[in-house]
């Protein structure tokens, strides 16, 4: 049962815009129909999201920016990340989401955007080495460890699965598809490169 516009304070509001970088119209509405309870308002805002994501996803996306990031001069991060238009490339919401990818980089040392981009060999390793670990256990037994594991090593691995350091709720994927759905543009994160000082390439 929805609450009447009257119940939606403005704090709450301005609260769940600062959680999902979503309009004020529809923050409003998305807490109307969550009853005014603010998770199921941030469910509702992701889920929508998601739709408006993949409706843009195949959109072709070569205007953007690369971001850079320096951390106390001993790790360094250049990324590029892509939108339809240069109008959406010089919003602020769209050079913060660089500059979050940016320190996200940084902190937590991905090495690819998507699991798709994860090499056939490594995923290979991983489960050898899981094989090992859990010895002669049944395949019933052995599929959700495995899958859980698998889960881990893309945590650590890709950046979109990475839960994101300035909310750890929520992933990398999470803020590039409320970030998507606020603009209303297809965004790509293209490519990133990490370097740390002294260390061999």
């Amino acid at each position: 049962m929805s609450n009447s516009s009257a119940q939606i304070s403005t704090a709450q509001i301005k609260a769940l815009r600062e959680r999902t970088g979503a309009g004020v119209i529809e923050c409003k509405k998305a807490l109307m129909e969550a009853g005014g309870d603010p998770e199921k308002a941030v469910q509702i805002l992701r889920d929508k999201g998601r739709e408006i994501a993949a409706h843009k996803a195949g959109r072709a996306a070569h205007q953007g920016l690369i971001g850079s990031y320096v951390h106390s001069g001993r790790i360094g991060v250049l990324v590029e990340v892509n939108c339809e238009t240069d109008f959406v490339a010089k919003t602020d919401q769209f050079k913060t989401l660089v500059q979050e990818l940016s320190l996200q980089i940084a902190s937590m040392n991905p090495r690819y955007v998507t699991r798709e981009e994860v090499p056939p060999e490594q995923i290979g390793k991983a489960l050898e080495q899981l094989h090992e670990e859990i010895g002669g256990v049944d395949d019933e037994s052995a599929q959700p460890m495995q899958q859980a594991h698998m889960e881990t090593f893309y945590k650590e691995r890709v950046l979109l699965d990475q839960p994101y350091i300035k909310d750890t709720a929520r992933t990398v994927q999470d803020l590039l598809t409320d970030t998507v759905s606020s603009l209303r543009e297809n965004i790509v994160i293209r490519r990133f490169i990490r370097f740390v000082l002294g260390e061999e390439t």
